[in-house]
């Protein structure tokens, strides 16, 4: 695996994608956000998208179509295409006759794991390359707002709350570097490692959230290659922890899922107490 020093000299390939991003004045249409969702299906999709990325739906748990239409004040279409849009990002599964879950990532699937890892050391670097090139002061202004909420998380040792803001890092980072396809095709990776890391804990892990400082400090000081080359050596860092032998152990979460006998969870209640945004940003 590079070291930091070898990478930030000579990055490697998957740390250097084959062509510079150069900031333009003007944004192509890939760069601009997506305009704000006007559909019913797809502002019950958003909805469900940020109460998953949030996890606040846990791994396991049922979403029950019937409940959340109900909830939302919805028919049950509109819901059902929305678990289909999800579904298609692997952010639920649907099961034929079972209904709509949340994925679970643990232990057993620890093969599956590396290879998501693997897959976000080839893209990830160039998010962080771009995000260093087009950000404005408001999303780094953001970025840091992550950062302090990781750290503060860290000191309470609240894994929950360190994963949430984790999320909420990389999606940060995601938005700044400004390319929707990037994100279409990251997005799910990196929930698929969030979920992971509410059924496993690495033993010797990484100091994962000093590197988030130092990929954000050479963003900051739009230094694409820096941000880049410590994006893959953090990743590859993270992914020689999980290929360590007896470095990976189920969570608390999963012990006491597995004590109980099951690998599901019964139906959310809290689909029940989920709202949809009005268009123009009321409940």
């Amino acid at each position: 695996m590079p070291s930091r020093a070898a990478a930030a000299s000579a990055p490697s390939p998957a740390a250097t994608p084959p062509h510079s991003v150069q900031p333009t004045p003007k944004a192509s249409t890939l760069d601009r956000p997506a305009p704000k969702a006007s559909t019913l299906e797809q502002r019950v999709t958003d909805l469900l998208t940020s109460q998953v990325l949030d996890l606040r739906l846990a791994p396991g748990e049922h979403i029950v179509a019937d409940t959340l239409a109900a909830a939302l004040g919805v028919s049950r279409l509109p819901v059902r295409e929305a678990l289909r849009n999800l579904a298609g990002r692997g952010l639920v599964e649907l099961q034929p006759h079972r209904g709509a879950f949340i994925p679970r990532l643990g232990v057993e699937q620890l093969d599956e794991i590396v290879e998501v890892f693997e897959a976000r050391a080839r893209l990830e670097p160039w998010a962080a390359e771009r995000a260093a090139q087009c950000h404005d002061a408001e999303q780094l202004a953001r970025l840091d707002a992550c950062l302090r909420q990781g750290f503060e998380a860290l000191d309470q040792r609240n894994r929950g709350a360190v994963n949430r803001a984790h999320g909420h890092y990389l999606r940060t980072l995601l938005a700044m570097a400004g390319h929707s396809v990037l994100t279409e095709l990251l997005e799910p990776l990196q929930y698929r490692t969030m979920l992971a890391f509410v059924s496993i804990v690495i033993v010797a892990e990484p100091e994962g959230w000093r590197s988030h400082q130092i990929i954000r400090d050479a963003i900051a000081r739009r230094d694409g290659e820096a941000a880049a080359a410590e994006m893959y050596d953090h990743l590859t860092q993270v992914i020689k922890a999980l290929r360590t032998p007896d470095n990976v152990e189920p969570s608390a979460i999963d012990r006491r899922r597995k004590r109980a006998g099951t690998g599901r969870r019964p139906p959310s209640r809290g689909l029940a107490s989920m709202r949809l945004e009005n268009e123009d940003g009321g409940r």
